[in-house]
Parts: structure tokens; C-alpha cells; sequence
């Protein structure tokens, strides 16, 4: 009788404790194969790039579905999202995941452009450098908050490629006011005209 009444209060206690431990959140949003397809068609490589991220943080993907996501951004951050390291990342995780994957191969050849783009980015770099030259090798090495605390340290303004860059990429915005500046010194440019630095970064 009393074996019986100790094995019920450990039911129960295990009862319990699976009733008050809360279930793992399921992964919402549209399908991945939706969402890869939109990062693909979307014309800011940067947004397509978060779209890629956001949904290689969900849990519940696939081991096909996760290759397909990680080659698609390490693609992307090879080349017109600008975070090459970034991209190395993201091919070998693909490789370690499905050596023998269909697009494993593809993996390995833009694996092999990227590291042979680091090398050269890494030697550039090791010369004297003017902050905007700096900036463009920090930029594609995937430094990005490095490289746009620098220029806003500065004070100095980025030229008009790294402009369109900033915008496309979310660190420049719209001004609010029409005497606001993004730099505090060097002359004015047009490009520069009713632009700073966006809200969430000068806090």
C-alpha cells in the first residue's frame, strides 16, 4: 500500500511539472519556400538578406529547407550584400549539413571565390588607408556597425557611392528636419541633402 501511494505522488508530481512547463513556440510566418523565393525576387539585397536570417533563426526548418537558405544568403552576402566572412559562414554550415547535397558543389566554388576575395580585402587593408577606403573593405568583409559607428565618429561625410549603400542598407534616412546634417565637416553635396543618420542608431 504504501509502494502504491509513493509511485502516485510521483505521477503526479510529473504530472505536474509537464502541465506547468510551457510548450515550445511553434515557427509562424509564411512557408520557407515563399520567403526564399521573395528574398530572391527582392531588389534590396540587404532586406533579402534579413529575410534570409529571420528564417534561418526559426527551429522547426528542415535540413533541406536550411541548405536551401544557407546557400541562397551566403550567395547573396558573396556578392551584392557585402559580408563575405559572413558568407563563409554560410557555406560551410551548408557543407557540414549536406556534403553531398546538390548544391553542394556550387557551395564549394563560391566558397572557394570568397576566402581568395578575404585574402585580397585582408592584404589591401594592411597599406595606408583613407577612412573611405577603410570603410569599403570593413563594409564587405561584412563589418557593417564598425564601419558605420567610424564614419559617424568622424563626423566626416561618406561619398556618394557609400551614400546609396548606407540608404539601401538602413543606417542613412530621411531627415525629419530641414537644418539636420548627416556630417559635420567638409562642404555640402546634394547627395547629402535632407539626409542623417537613422533615429535607431543615434540613440
Amino acid at each position: 500500500m504504501r509502494r502504491f501511494a509513493f509511485y502516485t505522488s510521483i505521477s503526479a508530481a510529473l504530472l505536474l511539472a509537464a502541465c506547468t512547463t510551457a510548450p515550445e513556440a511553434a515557427d509562424t510566418g509564411p512557408p520557407p519556400e515563399t520567403v526564399i523565393a521573395q528574398a530572391l525576387a527582392d531588389s534590396n539585397p540587404y532586406d533579402a538578406e534579413a529575410m534570409l536570417s529571420e528564417l534561418l533563426a526559426r527551429n522547426s526548418l528542415t535540413a533541406e529547407q536550411r541548405v536551401q537558405a544557407l546557400y541562397h544568403r551566403g550567395s547573396l552576402r558573396r556578392q551584392a550584400a557585402d559580408n563575405r566572412l559572413g558568407a563563409i559562414e554560410d557555406f560551410e554550415a551548408l557543407l557540414k549539413i549536406a556534403p553531398d547535397h546538390a548544391l553542394a558543389a556550387n557551395a564549394r566554388t563560391e566558397l572557394d571565390y570568397v576566402r581568395t576575395d578575404v585574402e585580397q580585402i585582408k592584404v589591401s587593408m594592411n597599406r595606408f588607408l583613407t577612412l573611405a577606403q577603410w570603410f569599403d573593405g570593413t563594409w564587405t568583409l561584412g563589418g557593417h556597425e564598425e564601419a558605420v559607428a567610424r564614419y559617424r565618429s568622424s563626423g566626416l561625410p561618406p561619398t556618394p557611392e557609400q551614400v546609396e549603400t548606407l540608404v539601401a542598407a538602413g543606417y542613412i534616412c530621411e531627415a525629419g528636419e530641414s537644418d539636420v546634417r548627416l556630417h559635420e565637416f567638409g562642404e555640402d553635396r546634394d547627395d547629402l541633402t535632407g539626409l542623417e543618420w537613422c533615429a535607431d542608431l543615434t540613440s
